[in-house]
C-alpha cells in the first residue's frame, strides 16, 4: 500500500512539473469566482435589457433546465421524498448550473452581471414578502431573507480575495477553492428551489421547507470558507474577520445535519 502511495505521489509531482512547463493554469475556474447563476438570475428582466435577442434565447433556454430539475424536486411531498429526489438531480443541476453561469459570463461584463444580482436580489426580496401565509411558512421566509444578506457579503468577500493578490499556499487554497464552489453551489440550489416555487406557484408542504431551511444555512460554509481564502492572502487580517455572523447553536446543529447530507452527494460535482 505505501508503494502505491509513493508512486501515486511520484506521477502526482511529474504531472505538476508537466503542467508547469507547459503553462497550463492549475485552476479551472477563477478562484472564488462569485456565481453561479442561478434560476433567479435566468429570469431577470435586466439581462433581457443587456443581451440581444440570440443570447437571450440561450440564457432562457438554459434557466428552463434548471427549472425543469427544480420542478421534479419541488413534487415532493415529503422530506425523505425532497432528499431523495435532491440526489438523483443533483449532478444534472451541477451541469445545467454551471453551464448558465459559464454562458452569462462569457456574455456579459462583471460590472453588468453585478447589477442585475443586485436587482434579482432586490426583487425576490419583495416576491417574498407577499408570500407570507400563502406559500411559505415565516421560519423559510425569514431564512431565505438572511441567505440573500449572506450572499450580498459574499460578493462583497469575492472583490476583497480578488483584491488581496496571490495566497501563501496555493495547494490550501485551491482545496478551499474547491469547497466552496461546493458549498455555493448547495446554496444555490435551495434559493433556487425557492424562486421556482414562487415562479410556478407551487405549494411546498411544511417537512420540505425545513429541509431547504438547511440548505439555505450553507452560505454561512461560504463565508467562512471565504474568510480562510482571504487570509492565505492578508494573514494581518485576522483580528478583523473574527466577527461573526448572527449564528446560534440550533443553526449550528442544522447546518451539521445539512452537511453530513452534503457528504454523501460532493463526489457528484466532478461528474
Amino acid at each position: 500500500m505505501r508503494e502505491r502511495l509513493d508512486n501515486a505521489s511520484k506521477k502526482g509531482n511529474l504531472k505538476n512539473m508537466a503542467t508547469a512547463v507547459l503553462g497550463i493554469p492549475k485552476e479551472v475556474c477563477p478562484p472564488f469566482e462569485i456565481g453561479p447563476a442561478g434560476a433567479l438570475f435566468g429570469g431577470s428582466s435586466v439581462v433581457n435589457a443587456k443581451l440581444i435577442s440570440s443570447d437571450k434565447m440561450l440564457i432562457l433556454e438554459l434557466a428552463s433546465m434548471l427549472d425543469t430539475q427544480l420542478l421534479a424536486v419541488l413534487e415532493s411531498r415529503t422530506k425523505s421524498e425532497f432528499a431523495e429526489t435532491r440526489r438523483k438531480i443533483w449532478p444534472k443541476y451541477i451541469r445545467s448550473a454551471r453551464a448558465l453561469s459559464d454562458t452569462v459570463n462569457n456574455l456579459m461584463s462583471e460590472s453588468q452581471i453585478a447589477i442585475i444580482a443586485e436587482v434579482a436580489i432586490n426583487t425576490l426580496k419583495e416576491d417574498l414578502e407577499k408570500q407570507h401565509g400563502i406559500r411559505f411558512d415565516e421560519k423559510l421566509i425569514d431564512q431565505t431573507m438572511f441567505t440573500l444578506w449572506v450572499m450580498i457579503k459574499i460578493r462583497s468577500m469575492g472583490r476583497k480575495i480578488h483584491d488581496a493578490g496571490e495566497p501563501s499556499d496555493m495547494d490550501a487554497d485551491l482545496k478551499l477553492n474547491r469547497d466552496y464552489q461546493l458549498h455555493l453551489l448547495w446554496t444555490q440550489f435551495h434559493i433556487d428551489c425557492v424562486v421556482a416555487a414562487m415562479k410556478f406557484r407551487k405549494s411546498v408542504p411544511g417537512d420540505v421547507q425545513e429541509v431547504i431551511c438547511e440548505g439555505l444555512r450553507t452560505a454561512v460554509n461560504v463565508y467562512a470558507i471565504m474568510k480562510d481564502a482571504l487570509r492565505l492572502r492578508r494573514p494581518e487580517l485576522q483580528a478583523s474577520l473574527e466577527a461573526a455572523l448572527p449564528w446560534d447553536e440550533e443553526d449550528e446543529e442544522l447546518l451539521a445535519s445539512s452537511m453530513r447530507d452534503m457528504n454523501a452527494l460532493s463526489d457528484s460535482i466532478d461528474n
